[in-house]
C-alpha cells in the first residue's frame, strides 16, 4: 500500500515516460535477478528477484 504513493511522487518529479522507463527497466532486472537465481538453483535470490520486480510493478501499475 505503501509502494504505490512513493511511485506517483516520484512520476510527478521524473515525467510519465521517463517513469514508465524506469519503472520497466527495474521489471526487467527483477526479472534477471530471479532468472539467475534459478540457474544457481538459489531460492534466497530468487526471492530477492521477485522483492525487486514487485517494486517496478506496483509503480509501474501506478503510472499506466
Amino acid at each position: 500500500m505503501v509502494l504505490p504513493l512513493f511511485g506517483g511522487i516520484l512520476l510527478d518529479s521524473l515525467g510519465i515516460q521517463k517513469g514508465l522507463i524506469f519503472f520497466c527497466s527495474i521489471l526487467t532486472l527483477g526479472q534477471l535477478i530471479f532468472m539467475t537465481g534459478g540457474y544457481k538453483h538459489s531460492y534466497n535470490d530468487m526471492i530477492a528477484g521477485r522483492v525487486v520486480f514487485g517494486l517496478g510493478g506496483e509503480s509501474q501499475g501506478v503510472a499506466m
